[in-house]
């Protein structure tokens, strides 16, 4: 896995890779003041449809998965496409997986993914012993991108789902 900090780097990535939409770049979070609320709202709609002894115990397990990215560097490499986080290290996904393991998490589980992409979004579909995760990016306009991301658990009651808008840098 590589990491996409740097113009540099970002620049020899893009340039070998496959174009695609016009994702590709950096991708910087807009309303940053309300994002906690969109994210603990999002939280709290899951909890209070669990058991009221169990909501303690799921909300911050919850809120661990909804991270905030500040930033999203995107781009597609041979054969491939890249998403980093802020300023983790980028994963990768194979433009044809069909489910097959990409990754394994901290805790050695492995995660299996799904690439997909339609006129204006790459939808990836990453799932684990866990549950399911599903990351779409889609492009609105030339310069705002909307990050939409769906957590399914057979222990949830329903999907935790947010969206967050993001400008092109």
């Amino acid at each position: 896995m590589k990491k996409l900090i740097g113009v540099g780097v970002l620049s020899v990535v893009l340039s070998s890779g496959v174009q695609a939409l016009s994702l590709e770049g950096t991708w910087l979070l807009q309303d940053a003041d309300n994002t906690q609320a969109k994210l603990d709202e999002a939280v709290e709609n899951v909890a209070q449809e669990m058991n009221f002894f169990i909501r303690a115990l799921a909300r911050p397990v919850l809120q661990k998965q909804t991270q905030v990215c500040q930033q999203w560097v995107l781009g597609w490499q041979t054969e491939r496409f890249l998403w980093q986080c802020d300023a983790a290290e980028a994963d990768v996904i194979p433009l044809s997986a069909k489910g097959e393991v990409v990754k394994k998490d901290e805790e050695g589980v492995e995660i299996s993914g799904t690439y997909q992409q339609t006129n204006d979004a790459v939808i990836l579909v990453l799932e684990s012993e866990r549950g399911k995760r599903t990351n779409t990016w889609q492009q609105v306009s030339d310069n705002e991108l909307l990050f939409t991301v769906k957590l399914e658990s057979e222990k949830l009651p329903t999907p935790l789902t947010w969206s967050l808008s993001y400008r092109k840098q």
